[in-house]
């Protein structure tokens, strides 16, 4: 009887620890498109507000630092530009360590460094000061933190990925729109050092973001011989794929691969694969070099749009009021831009080509400016722009995933915005040097809106330049089988 008993007991115990293992499982299982995968993409949401809010407000603290200090023109652009430019061209190197001490450490140490940036320039005595508080200080720690809000996303989504990043980078749009008045508030409120502090304060937000960003959790355990009718018939409806793509390969290598690749998944989740390496090799990749120029000169024509169009439209008889509307208008339709390409994304299944279709247009829409008269025209064409650019929030990041594993995700995307930080600093002097020789602003927009047409037309490239079959792996077919992820886009279509 007492044996029974004990025998009872155990098997009691047994079965709750099987099911408290079970609801275990099932909750790990659930960070991938979960709840807590939504509430990323909204902390990446509000990283993106937090961080280009400062940036894309360059023109309100241009105009607040000549007002307080002596110096020339240039160097008070200068000190704009260099936040924008470190922002992007830092980013490699926090990508670096990305893998090795996550997205979480990253985000909040990029946080602080730009807010104690933004507290020191309260206290500048003169331009040179504001050039390293302001230019290089906050630069590099948006850059450090920006890497990070824009690498985790993908890593938490794989059915919703592009909806996702869509959400995530809308924060761009918002800060653009919500940040310029602002700070003009507040200056009329507290002054420029009052200001400058409270915006520091503000930014420091971004390390309650970076608090919330830990690695998704995956499960990895191995299937149970028990699973269920309805999952083997799942599996045996992708086997007939696969194994029609890799008829060369024996059941037993294809389960020793499913295990091998599911086991790599998860690791590359968690940040434990690849540790911290420069990982060139990624620019053997023609579709990675076609993408880095595509950046290039995307930048290069956005922000001669950026700096001329509000000088130009004083040109076409509108007042100033009129001409900083039309930024408004910009932001408005990049924040609306934004959900909807990563909406079609999601629905067309074909990010690369609504990202090589958005910009071709999006120059068309540059180069129309100077010919088209009104400023009514002006204004629909603004919006135009600022839709239309807003494809490269949610599918450049979209892009990158299919034909990059992520663990290789942080140092790609880092290396694209070293690309980015070049191109935006390349423009505005071209076009510049174009006005002081002609003495007319419509060659920029033609030089803007040649370059980012051109940074469209590129990306059609890729389409005939095909890699063999042979080359696809298996590691690549079953993993998307076992997470859900875009069969239909590995199957049919090659990756580059």
């Amino acid at each position: 009887m007492v044996l029974q008993e004990d025998s009872c007991q155990q098997n009691e115990i047994q079965q709750s620890e099987k099911k408290t293992s079970d609801q275990q499982s099932s909750r790990i299982q659930t960070d991938v498109d979960g709840v807590y995968a939504w509430i990323i993409a909204m902390t990446s949401f509000v990283g993106h507000f937090l961080i280009y809010g400062v940036i894309f407000s360059s023109g309100v603290f241009y105009d607040m630092f000549r007002e307080i200090f002596d110096g020339s023109s240039s160097i008070f652009s200068l000190i704009a530009s260099l936040s924008t430019a470190f922002t992007f061209g830092f980013s490699p190197i926090p990508g670096l360590f990305m893998n090795k001490y996550g997205q979480q450490m990253i985000t909040m140490i990029g946080g602080l460094v730009a807010g104690i940036g933004l507290i020191f320039s309260a206290y500048a005595t003169n331009a040179y000061y504001l050039a390293a508080s302001f230019g290089v200080v906050t630069g590099i720690g948006f850059g450090t933190a920006y890497l990070a809000f824009i690498s985790i996303v993908p890593m938490y989504f794989v059915k919703y990925r592009s909806v996702a990043l869509g959400l995530a980078v809308s924060g761009v749009g918002l800060g653009t729109v919500v940040y310029p008045p602002m700070i003009r508030t507040l200056v009329h409120s507290y002054g420029i050092r009052g200001a400058l502090l409270i915006t520091g304060g503000i930014t420091m937000n971004i390390c309650v973001c970076g608090a919330l960003m830990r690695p998704p959790k995956v499960g990895t355990a191995a299937t149970s011989s028990k699973e269920s009718p309805k999952k083997s018939d799942s599996h045996r409806r992708h086997s007939p794929v696969i194994l029609k793509r890799f008829s060369k390969i024996s059941p037993e290598e294809m389960n020793s691969k499913k295990t091998e690749t599911s086991s790599a998944f998860s690791n590359s989740l968690k940040g434990k694969t690849r540790a911290s390496s420069l990982n060139l090799h990624i620019f053997k990749k023609v579709g990675f070099l076609l993408l880095c120029l595509n950046n290039f000169f995307f930048l290069f024509g956005l922000s001669i749009v950026y700096v001329h169009l509000t000088a130009y439209s004083t040109t076409r008889k509108m007042d100033e009021d009129a001409a900083s509307m039309l930024v408004s208008i910009i932001g408005i339709s990049n924040l609306v831009g934004r959900p909807c390409f990563g909406l079609f994304a999601k629905i067309r299944n074909c990010p690369r080509m609504l990202y090589a279709i958005s910009f071709s247009l999006c120059g068309v829409v540059v180069v129309l400016v100077p010919l088209i008269e009104g400023v009514i025209s002006l204004m629909i064409l603004a919006a135009a722009f600022g839709f239309l650019s807003a494809a490269i929030g949610p599918l450049l990041p979209l892009i990158l995933t299919d034909f990059l594993s992520m663990d290789l995700f942080s140092s790609a995307y880092g290396y694209l915005l070293v690309f980015e930080a070049v191109g935006s600093l390349c423009g505005p002097p071209a076009s510049g040097w174009l006005f002081d020789v002609l003495q007319r602003y419509p060659p920029s927009f033609y030089l803007g809106g040649a370059t980012i047409g051109a940074a469209g037309v590129m990306i059609f490239i890729p389409r005939f330049v095909r890699t063999p079959t042979s080359q696809l792996t298996v590691d690549a077919i079953i993993l998307d089988v076992e997470t859900g992820a875009r069969l239909k886009s590995l199957c049919g279509e090659e990756l580059v």
